[in-house]
């Protein structure tokens, strides 16, 4: 059947056209051959009216009594032809999202429903009917208005709708909250339209004995996501159950095919292979494997945020990544590998239909907070974010040097070092401090304090060879020259044996020096004239200090 034949007023063929004509009766309301969509409740017959004056009555086609639009049925076949069941409601939301009502919706149904196309198998919790594709011809039509060949098509999800199809249902609910984006105010908006989705799509694991099947899959390279499987949890099921996908998914994703690329024929075989996805769905700039939304919901606020907690600990093999770091950087840090490694996303449908797909409602396993899906997309913790920390740690590292390199500014010529000098100068071992000086003017410093040194030490033997020697033993008061107990200054007028006579003096335990008393004749002479004696003061005092009787010379 082809698609000029889908938007065809006869269907099924112009035989079956014909016998529409003649056992269907013509009414400018709905034929209440079919019941209506709105509550399980059939139109009501009413009495033709009369025409107004100055207008003229059309009857409408035999082959389309309900008075539905070639476009409209075509939408209709293709938001089926994806979604497999849903009601006018979600058809109505996510084809003609500003119409008022779904009349028109259930008009395209109720034709499509004449022709063998669609058909309804029941309601929903809610009482509101469930439609379907009906048969092959349900399929070939839906794939050509989809561009579809019959084998893509899947199959027509006959007798979902007698349970109330609610798994179905909550698929729905998520692509038209990703469609139409959320309800809040100043929501971001939706990504793509219905036939950017598909459903009832299946994927053989290797050894054609495991499949794995996604509840719905997204393409949309218009945002950079070229394909995003979603997987909607309805609290059903055990959080086991539902991380055991994750790993079919990653065991899926590691599969390779034969890649044809003639510039790759003269490498080896191993180098010919590519992941088949990367074929499939082109355009992925992310290093590892396509991403995986998880979409929980009927269940309370906390259930469902413990749901998603359950299901990241149990897959976390298959979303943390490898563990990766530089033996050369003397830290505990590093980064994180994604090439096979699943990144997964998580929310609420609640969520999801508020606030929309770029909504900060993802949260992505391995990353705290909520995100938008492009940035929960983007790998946690890969390494260009190590390589920021090490820039960072990099640049402190430097900034601290330059602090440090200014306290160590020399403190005569102001020259700041480049590099920490950790060397050691000289004999004494000389290192550059805090507030200290260069090498060069550490040296000059040196040599001026051991001139400053030398000359006072000049000085002082200068100075103590013009005083009294020293009373033991008769050399210069201030001690033998280049002795280590060389007086370096001037000795006081006290002072009255050298240095070393003085150690002497204290290592024998002699006691102090006491000079012998002055005799009465010098006592009478130095009333005549001053005495030459230079300890003749000292003598003096010591005699009234030292009585003669048990004095010790």
């Amino acid at each position: 059947m082809g698609l000029a034949a889908v938007r065809n007023a006869g269907y099924p063929s112009e035989a079956a056209a014909r016998h529409d004509h003649r056992e269907t009766p013509v009414s400018t309301r709905q034929s209440p051959a079919l019941p209506d969509d709105n509550d399980d409740q059939a139109d009501a017959v009413e009495p033709p009216q009369p025409s107004r004056p100055g207008r003229t009555a059309y009857r409408r086609g035999a082959a389309n009594p309900n008075s539905s639009t070639n476009a409209m049925r075509s939408d209709v076949l293709g938001a089926l032809g994806v979604l497999k069941v849903a009601t006018a409601g979600q058809l109505q939301r996510l084809l003609r999202p500003g119409a008022a009502s779904n009349t028109v919706i259930r008009q395209a149904l109720r034709d499509l429903a004449l022709h063998g196309l669609v058909a309804s198998d029941g309601n929903t919790r809610a009482r509101h009917k469930t439609w379907r594709l009906e048969g092959t011809a349900g399929l070939e039509a839906a794939g050509q208005v989809l561009g579809l060949p019959r084998s893509d098509m899947g199959g027509t999800a006959r007798g979902a709708g007698r349970s109330g199809a609610q798994h179905a249902m909550a698929v729905n609910e998520t692509i038209a909250a990703f469609v139409l984006g959320g309800t809040a105010p100043d929501t971001p908006g939706g990504v793509g339209t219905v036939t950017d989705w598909a459903t009832e799509v299946e994927f053989t694991l290797p050894g054609g004995k495991r499949k794995v099947r996604p509840d719905a899959v997204l393409q949309a390279p218009e945002i950079g996501v070229p394909v995003l499987m979603v997987e909607v949890d309805r609290s059903t099921m055990a959080p086991e159950r539902v991380a055991a996908k994750f790993t079919a998914y990653r065991e899926l994703f590691r599969t390779k095919v034969r890649d044809n690329d003639p510039a790759l024929a003269d490498q080896e075989p191993a180098d010919r292979t590519v992941h088949w996805w990367r074929r499939t769905w082109p355009g992925h700039t992310r290093p590892g494997y396509p991403p995986v939304a998880l979409v929980v919901t009927d269940a309370g606020p906390v259930a469902l945020a413990n749901r998603q907690q359950a299901v990241a600990d149990l897959s976390a093999d298959c979303w943390l990544g490898r563990w990766c770091k530089v033996v050369r950087d003397y830290n505990d840090d590093g980064w994180r590998e994604y090439d096979d490694a699943v990144p997964i996303i998580a929310t609420t449908l609640e969520a999801l239909a508020e606030h929309g797909p770029l909504g900060p409602i993802w949260w992505r396993y391995g990353r705290d907070g909520r995100h938008c899906l492009i940035d929960a997309l983007d790998n946690p913790n890969n390494r260009a974010a190590y390589d920021q920390r090490q820039a960072a740690r990099e640049k402190k590292a430097k900034q601290d040097h330059r602090e440090l390199m200014q306290t160590l500014a020399c403190a005569d010529c102001g020259n700041v070092p480049k590099e920490e000098s950790t060397w050691v100068h000289g004999s004494r071992q000389w290192t550059r401090r805090p507030g200290g000086r260069c090498w060069p003017c550490h040296q000059e410093h040196t040599e001026r304090l051991e001139r400053e040194a030398e000359e006072q030490l000049e000085a002082a033997r200068a100075a103590n060879a013009a005083l009294r020697p020293c009373w033991t033993c008769r050399g210069s008061i201030g001690g033998k020259e280049g002795s280590k107990s060389e007086l370096r200054e001037k000795a006081g007028p006290d002072r009255l044996e050298c240095p070393q006579c003085a150690r002497d003096r204290a290592e024998k335990n002699l006691g102090p020096l006491v000079l012998p008393a002055p005799t009465k004749r010098e006592q009478v002479a130095a009333l005549v004239s001053a005495p030459e004696d230079p300890w003749w003061e000292d003598r003096v005092l010591h005699a009234k200090l030292y009585p003669v009787r048990g004095r010790r010379v």
